[in-house]
């Protein structure tokens, strides 16, 4: 114990962390100055052009793997791994119907260069369309025709 007349000067032994208001303020003023920068609007370019959606022009093929067993190693690149393997986007999709939702999803499209708008048809295409159906069975070019 220390006598009343020994009394250390200048010690702090009371082992709590003390508030610093400068230290505080400084911090507070860096935190503002952050969120100020987060919040700038970023200079953007021009807007992406990108193609209205269209057709597929290759089947999907999602018959080749049903009913077969396949051995999963960790080792294995992204393409011999179990699932279904999207060469575009570099990426594996578990199953079969979503692997259908990711190739008509946005991602998956956008990185076709695509946008998830589609081509608005005119009068001219509807009627040409509409000329080519058949009145008997509703196929369009069948052999009633």
């Amino acid at each position: 114990m220390v006598q009343p007349g020994n009394q250390a000067v200048g010690v702090d032994n009371t082992f709590r962390r003390k508030f610093d208001r400068e230290e505080y303020l400084q911090r507070a003023r860096e935190r503002e100055e952050k969120e100020k920068e987060r919040l700038k609007p970023k200079p953007k370019g021009p807007p992406v052009q990108r193609k209205p959606l269209k057709h597929r022009d290759y089947e999907v093929d999602l018959e080749s793997r049903l009913g077969k067993t396949q051995v999963v190693t960790p080792i294995a690149p992204l393409s011999q791994q179990a699932g279904y393997y999207c060469s575009v986007c570099e990426c594996v999709v578990k199953d079969s119907a979503n692997y259908l939702d990711h190739i008509n999803g946005k991602k998956h499209q956008r990185a076709l260069g695509m946008s998830m708008r589609a081509e608005r048809a005119t009068l001219d295409q509807i009627c040409f369309l509409l000329d080519r159906i058949c009145y008997f069975c509703g196929a369009v070019r069948c052999s009633h025709c």
